[in-house]
């Protein structure tokens, strides 16, 4: 109720009468804006330290690698698991045909 009434502005009687997708929909879009800032605030952020007199060689290579938002942080592990699964299936299902073959 305080997310509701503090952060996405919703009075009190708003946030009993609305349904919980809705509820969902308009934290998510809240959620999403925040990201939306914080990628805002990185690029000037980033921008600022490769314009500085800093040395060259301590500098990070992308703004990426500067500073990791959201998803970014865990994008690399969830690929190398969602691959790591898919090649498991293909596996298992080529394993099973081979198997059926062998028998026929």
């Amino acid at each position: 109720m305080a997310f509701a009434c503090g952060e996405l502005g919703l009075r009190l009687e708003e946030f009993y009468e609305m349904p919980w997708c809705e509820f969902l929909i308009k934290s998510y879009a809240y959620s999403r804006m925040q990201e939306e800032k914080l990628r805002h605030t990185r690029l000037i952020a980033y921008s600022s330290q490769i314009g500085s007199h800093l040395d060259p060689k301590k500098l990070p290579r992308s703004i990426d690698q500067f500073m990791k938002i959201g998803s970014e942080k865990n994008e690399r592990k969830s690929n190398k698991n969602v691959i790591f699964d898919d090649m498991k299936e293909l596996f298992k299902k080529r394993m099973q045909e081979y198997r059926s073959q062998q028998i026929n």
